[in-house]
Parts: structure tokens; sequence; C-alpha cells
């Protein structure tokens, strides 16, 4: 059984010397407009998942990831985990 670990009193100076060494490393925070277009992603992957017309996969694909892409970026922001809507993985079974 793992060993589940509390917080020792110098877990806050932990989180901050990790978020140090993402700083340092390069680590930069994405665009505004592509955070609200990452979080706008969730009911498209939930959809995506389900055996249900692919609605807000179109509208994503088509609509809001182009208009996104068409803004402006801040300088020095990085891009978030990209994903491929409207494609499907095809399982097969072999006994």
């Amino acid at each position: 059984m793992p060993e589940i670990k509390t917080p020792s009193t110098s877990a806050l100076k932990e989180i901050i010397d990790t978020y140090k060494v993402k700083i340092e490393s390069g680590i930069l925070p994405p665009d505004p407009a592509r955070i609200i277009e990452f979080v706008l992603r969730i009911p498209v992957e939930v959809e995506h998942l389900l055996p249900i017309p692919p609605v807000t996969e179109y509208i994503h694909t088509n609509f809001t990831k182009p208009m996104v892409e068409s803004l402006p970026r801040l300088p020095l922001t990085s891009e978030p985990h990209e994903f491929k809507w409207l494609e499907w993985i095809k399982e097969e079974f072999k006994f």
C-alpha cells in the first residue's frame, strides 16, 4: 500500500522552490486567449468520448480555434498542448 505523505512544515518552501525552477527553466505562461481556448476544450473532449454527433468538436475546429489563431499574441507566451479533433481511433479486439 502506498504511503500517504502529510505536508511538512517546509511544504510551502518546496512549492516555491519548484516554481522557481520552473520559471528559471523558461516555462512561460500561455497567452490569455489560448487559456480560454484550452478551457473550452473540456466539453469538446467529453463529447469526443461519447457516441453522439460531434457538434461542439465541429464548432471548436472550424470556429473557435481559427478565431483564437487570428488574434494577436502577447510576447513571451507559450502554447498549450495540442489535441486533434474530428479523428477517432478504431480499436479491434483480436483473439
